[in-house]
């Protein structure tokens, strides 16, 4: 029997074929006949999401230990009759490979709104992605109001311009989500079994809350909200104890909003050169036996992990919060750009990491730099890990940085058809690029029907001389960062 491929994206890891066709026009994922079952019929760490789909010429069978399970079977069905065509008879026996399959939304540089980000939860439902990480905070924007501080809308979420490299305009930009938008979210994405983690970037990554608050930095000079990319050198002052109550003060805000078992503490690009001048960081350094301004940030990572601790939330950082060996081993470890291999280390311990390799999972590089087939081809278990670590691997999630991506077309034109290949790197065991290729054109009329406008094929994998000169643009831009964090990190 010639085994016909079905038209999904990600690809089911066990399809039997069972002889015999149905029209995909035919198919009714709502009619389709529910049983749950224990998860005693299923196997591994991602049972809960398991599912067996019967397709057959008299019946469409789901069968699953869980309601998600049952969901994710409709949105194979959804796929399938939306692909059109006839569709072979067959059983499939399915699985994610991970656990965690997710997608960061940077909306702190430009925003997205609550309309369109619910495109991309439609997007992320239909790829059987899991996780929505929501990067609210940064230098360049504050988008969630926090009643006892309120200059941090008034005047963190309006920067006077933005310069992002080649990109400058030259007036007034800014927004944020009201409690009520932010919930609506929430909702929304829990009903597609999607969570959404919200991201607070501390203690680095603050310029709109310290130019709303200049008594929280170590100079306590009046800033500018952020402007322009990069790494800054103002960050929160740990030192002092009013800070620490705004950080808390803050977090229980984000956690009365967002319900989800997870937050994003970010941790990364913490320059210390004020610290390193500061009496007050100083003093709380020698009252606290650390050596270091790196074990400063470990300080602080822990008293904010704590505070989330007992708010029931389990703590994510980048890979740079690892730095000072202080962090906590409850803590979950996101790698983006991980030269001292920290988060390696970490996991090879035996502690959960998630895996965002800048080289080949961000989405806000051009596809010169990282073109379709590279994303695909990503193998999260390189780089040293060892058995031990690669059971650590939580899964994989493709963050999206909008310095450079003023509206949401140009959000998709980055992000989709790319998503899809860290949609199948999560959840497919066996693949193959060519086949996934053809599916991906199959599935780019599904992502136009829910309002997203991917890339044209032509751009997806670009020719060797339009990723060279991709990839030296891009590198050039990214020379400053790079150098500030190999320096940071000596």
């Amino acid at each position: 029997m010639v085994k016909a491929r079905l038209a999904l994206i990600p690809y089911p890891n066990s399809v039997e074929y069972t002889g015999g066709s149905i029209p995909a026009v035919s198919i009714d994922p709502e009619g389709a006949s529910v049983t749950l079952c224990g998860l005693q019929d299923f196997a591994e760490d991602t049972a809960a999401e398991a599912y067996i789909l019967h397709i057959g010429a008299e019946e469409i069978k789901i069968i699953a230990p869980q309601k998600i399970g049952v969901f994710y079977a409709k949105q194979t069905l959804q796929q399938l009759r939306e692909a059109g065509g006839d569709v072979p008879c067959c059983k499939i026996f399915d699985q994610p490979r991970f656990a965690h399959r997710g997608f960061m939304l940077d909306v702190a540089r430009h925003m997205t709104t609550i309309e369109n980000t619910k495109k991309l939860i439609d997007a992320l439902a239909r790829m059987k992605m899991n996780v929505l990480h929501w990067h609210l905070t940064d230098d360049q924007g504050w988008r969630v109001p926090v009643e006892k501080y309120p200059r941090l809308i008034e005047v963190g979420s309006v920067r006077a311009r933005s310069h992002f490299g080649q990109q400058k305009v030259d007036e007034p930009y800014g927004g944020f989500y009201t409690h009520d938008e932010l919930r609506e979210i929430v909702a929304y994405a829990s009903a597609r079994h999607i969570t959404v983690i919200p991201e607070l970037d501390i203690p680095g990554h603050m310029t709109c809350a310290i130019a709303a608050y200049p008594q929280f930095s170590c100079t306590e000079e009046q800033l500018e909200v952020g402007d322009h990319e990069g790494v800054y050198e103002d960050i929160l002052c740990v030192g002092k104890d009013e800070v620490m109550q705004f950080v808390y003060d803050v977090l229980d805000a984000f956690c009365d909003i967002f319900p989800g078992e997870y937050f994003h503490i970010g941790g990364d690009e913490a320059p210390k050169k004020r610290w390193k001048a500061c009496p007050h960081c100083q003093q709380r350094m020698k009252d606290n036996d650390l050596q270091n301004e790196e074990q400063l940030q470990g300080w602080f990572n822990k008293q904010v992990a704590a505070h989330l601790a007992q708010r029931g939330k389990k703590t994510v950082v980048w890979n740079e919060a690892l730095k000072s060996g202080q962090m906590g081993d409850e803590v979950i470890a996101q790698s983006w750009f991980d030269p001292g291999r920290h988060a390696i280390r970490f996991a090879n311990r035996g502690h959960a990491v998630i895996m965002s390799d800048n080289g080949s999972n961000y989405l806000d590089y051009p596809y010169g730099r990282i073109p379709l087939k590279k994303i695909y081809k990503y193998n999260p278990f390189r780089f040293g890990l060892t058995r031990k670590g690669r059971q650590s691997v939580l899964g994989v999630e493709a963050p999206s940085w909008a310095e450079y991506m003023r509206d949401f077309d140009r959000v998709c034109y980055m992000t989709f058809p790319r998503l899809c290949a860290v949609a199948e790197n999560g959840w497919t065991r066996k693949k193959n690029y060519k086949d996934f290729r053809a599916r991906a054109e199959q599935f780019v009329p599904q992502l136009v029907a829910l309002g997203i406008y991917p890339a044209l094929p032509g751009i997806w994998d670009p020719s060797p001389k339009t990723r060279a000169q991709e990839t030296i643009d891009q590198a050039k831009g990214l020379y400053h960062t790079a150098m500030m964090m190999r320096h940071d990190e000596a």
